[in-house]
C-alpha cells in the first residue's frame, strides 16, 4: 500500500464577493480555528476572489476559489478548476456545461433537492439534470438547505439558537438517485455547506457562523492506491452505526467501530456511518469490476 493522505476540508460557502457577510481573510481564520486544511469559496457567477490573489494558502488553510454558477431555469452547478466563467450566467444547462467541460473543469449539481421555506421551493436543478454530459458528481448533502427546509419567519429567533436539533441528513431521494447513477458510471460526492453566515438585521446575529459551519460537514480527501483482496474494511473513530451497502442496499452492518467484509460479487460499495441516531458519514464509492483477460 502507498502512503494515505487525508485532508478535511469545507465546500460550497460564500463570501462578500456575493452574497455572503465575510472576507476571505475572515473565512481563512475561521477554518484554521475549526482544524481545516482547506476551503472552497464559491461565490455566485464571479471568479474575483482568485483573481484577486486569494488562491492559495492563508493562516494554514488552502483557500480554493471555486464558483456557483446560475443557469437558465433555475439550476445552479458548483464548478472548481474553472477558467472563465463571465459569459455563463443565465445560460442553459447544457451550455454551461459544455463549457467548463471544454476548460477542463469539475462541476457538480447544486444541492439538487432545495429547501422549501414558506412552502416556496429554493432555486436548483432536477434529478435528471445529473445525467446531462458535464457532471462530475453532486452535492450529496446540502447542509443548510438540510436545516433550512420548513422554515417559517416567525421560527427564525429560535433557530438561530437550535439549527443543531434539525439536522436530517441527505434527502432519501437524492441518495437512492446518486446510488443509481454510480451503478452505471463514476459519480463523485461531496458535502456542501452553503453557507452565507448571514447577518439578521433585527437581531444582529449570524445564522450559522462561518467557524460554526465549518464544524459540521466536511468533506474528506483521501488519496491512496490500492490491491489486494476484495476485503472492505471500515473504521470509524467513534463508535458508530456502520452500514455497508453495494449498488445501493445494505450488505453488511454493525454497531462499532470496525466493519470488515469479504465482497463476494462486483459492484459499487460505499458506507453509511450514523452517530448517536445522526447521518454522520457518506463515503464514496468504491469500484470492484470483475477481472478480464
Amino acid at each position: 500500500m502507498t502512503e494515505l493522505h487525508e485532508y478535511v476540508g469545507a465546500v460550497h460557502l460564500h463570501s462578500c464577493y456575493s452574497d455572503g457577510s465575510g472576507t476571505l481573510r475572515e473565512i481563512a481564520a475561521a477554518g484554521g480555528r475549526a482544524g481545516l486544511d482547506y476551503v472552497v469559496v464559491t461565490d455566485h457567477d464571479t471568479l474575483r476572489p482568485r483573481e484577486d490573489g486569494w488562491q492559495g494558502w492563508r493562516d494554514g488553510v488552502l483557500l480554493v476559489p471555486g464558483v456557483e454558477i446560475t443557469c437558465r431555469d433555475r439550476s445552479h452547478v458548483v464548478a472548481l478548476g474553472a477558467a472563465e466563467v463571465a459569459n455563463l450566467q443565465f445560460k442553459p444547462l447544457r451550455r454551461v456545461l459544455f463549457d467548463l467541460q471544454n476548460q477542463g473543469a469539475a462541476a457538480f449539481v447544486a444541492h439538487a433537492h432545495p429547501a422549501h421555506i414558506m412552502g416556496i421551493s429554493l432555486k436548483a436543478g432536477e434529478l435528471l439534470d445529473w445525467d446531462i454530459p458535464g457532471f462530475t458528481g453532486v452535492e450529496l448533502w446540502s447542509f443548510m438547505h438540510d436545516i433550512c427546509n420548513g422554515l417559517m419567519p416567525w421560527r427564525i429567533p429560535s433557530f438561530i439558537y437550535t439549527w443543531r436539533r434539525r439536522i436530517r441528513g441527505p434527502h432519501p431521494d437524492t441518495v437512492a438517485h446518486w446510488d443509481r447513477v454510480t451503478r452505471h458510471r463514476r459519480f463523485a460526492a461531496i458535502g456542501s455547506l452553503d453557507n452565507h453566515a448571514m447577518v439578521m438585521p433585527v437581531f444582529g446575529k449570524q445564522v450559522l457562523s462561518y467557524e460554526e459551519g465549518f464544524r459540521t460537514l466536511r468533506t474528506h480527501v483521501l488519496t491512496r492506491e490500492w490491491t489486494g483482496p476484495a476485503v472492505l474494511r471500515v473504521h470509524s473513530p467513534a463508535p458508530a452505526a456502520l452500514s455497508l451497502l453495494r449498488n445501493g442496499a445494505v450488505m453488511d452492518w454493525t454497531t462499532g467501530t470496525d466493519l470488515e467484509h469479504r465482497a463476494e460479487e462486483a459492484g459499487v460499495y460505499r458506507v453509511e456511518a450514523r452517530f448517536e441516531g445522526r447521518p454522520w458519514v457518506y463515503t464514496n464509492p468504491v469500484y470492484l469490476r470483475p477481472v478480464t483477460k
